[in-house]
Parts: C-alpha cells; sequence; structure tokens
C-alpha cells in the first residue's frame, strides 16, 4: 500500500478552497444574467411608475399627459417629445379634475404597482444570492418568501385602491378582481407552501451539519 505524502499547512496559511463543479459554475452564470435582467427590469418599472405619479401630482401636460377616459386613469404622451395635439375626444386631462383628487390619486397609484416592484426586488435579490453560489440557505429561503408575499399583496392590492380611486372619478368601478389577481393568489399560496418545505430542509440540512 503506498502511503501518499501530506503536507500540513501552516496555521497562518489559508486552506484551498473547493474547487468549482462544472453545474455550479453554470448556475452562477445564469443567475448573474438573471440578475440582470431583474434589476433592469426593476429600473425601467420603477422610472414609469415614478413618472406616471409624478405625472398624475403635478397634473403635468408637457410630455406625459395623465387624465381619464370613461373615468379610467389613462397616460398618453412619451418622454422627450411634447404632447399638445394627443388628446382624444373622450380623453379628461388631469388639468381639469380636482387636485384634491390628483393629490391623493398619485400615492395609490404608487400604492398599487408596489407589490410588483417589490417582486422584482426579492427576485433579484434571490439571484444575487444564486450568483453567490448560496442556493440552499435560509437566505434564500427567505426571498422566496418574500416574493410570495409580494405576489400575494399584488392579488389584494386593488381590494383597497380600486374602491378609493373610483370615489376619486380615477376608475370606472368600484370592484375589480379578474382572474390575474386570482392566478397571483394561487401562485403566491403555492410559493408560501414551498418556502415552508425548503425551511424544514434548511433546519435538516443545520442539524445534519452540527450532528457531524
Amino acid at each position: 500500500m503506498t502511503v501518499l505524502p501530506f503536507a500540513r499547512p501552516e496555521d497562518d496559511e489559508p486552506l484551498p478552497s473547493p474547487p468549482v463543479q462544472e453545474a455550479e459554475r453554470r448556475l452562477m452564470g445564469y443567475a448573474r444574467a438573471l440578475r440582470a435582467l431583474f434589476f433592469g427590469l426593476l429600473a425601467v418599472s420603477g422610472t414609469l411608475v415614478a413618472v406616471g405619479s409624478a405625472a398624475l401630482a403635478l397634473r403635468s401636460g408637457a410630455y406625459v399627459v395623465a387624465g381619464t377616459v370613461n373615468h379610467r386613469l389613462t397616460f398618453m404622451g412619451m418622454i422627450g417629445a411634447p404632447v399638445a395635439g394627443m388628446t382624444s375626444q373622450d380623453f379628461i386631462p388631469v388639468s381639469r379634475l380636482p387636485t384634491w383628487a390628483t393629490s391623493l390619486g398619485a400615492p395609490l397609484l404608487i400604492l398599487r404597482f408596489l407589490p410588483g416592484l417589490l417582486v422584482l426586488l426579492f427576485l433579484y435579490r434571490l439571484f444575487d444570492f444564486y450568483a453567490k453560489s448560496e442556493v440552499f440557505t435560509f437566505a434564500t429561503t427567505r426571498e422566496i418568501r418574500n416574493i410570495a408575499c409580494s405576489v400575494l399583496a399584488y392579488s389584494c392590492v386593488s381590494l383597497v385602491t380600486h374602491p378609493l380611486m373610483y370615489l376619486l372619478g380615477l376608475f370606472p368601478e368600484i370592484f375589480s378582481w379578474d382572474m390575474q389577481q386570482i392566478d397571483a393568489l394561487v401562485l403566491g399560496v403555492i410559493l408560501l407552501a414551498v418556502t415552508y418545505v425548503m425551511k424544514i430542509g434548511n433546519r435538516i440540512q443545520e442539524e445534519q451539519k452540527d450532528y457531524i
């Protein structure tokens, strides 16, 4: 039997890191790409919500015109080009609406889209952990739980914002809950169940490490 020599590292010499497997390298690459994608979607979506809310609150009419069509909040125009002649016969500019209605409508608009922005934010953070090769950890389980709660909030937030926007004259119906919100509710419940199982798995993994 041949005995291979073993060189004991010095006390101040760091231990060599384990080699990165091919599957792990591919996972990290995909995670970096998806992290960049969700960051871009978050930046674009956040900018659109901010611009729309500002146009509503400031009663803008230069570049992005906010108004209502059949009592439904609508935005016309694009950033960088005046839209003086882009109004239709049924379009009522926000400048003709009461100031108190537009002032209260802006935060309601932000609240309506906030859960979707949080979903993108937590997806970005989740894939940031994956890019660091942290897959089955308490941190990733927490981010998936945050995504589930945000999806549930997205499915239910319209039950709050739509009645209030109806009272402000910015939405045509006092109650609106379509199939998209129902699908989001089902998806949120499924994700919560998955996070519960993952949390138990994380605890089992930690107990096995302590036992070893």
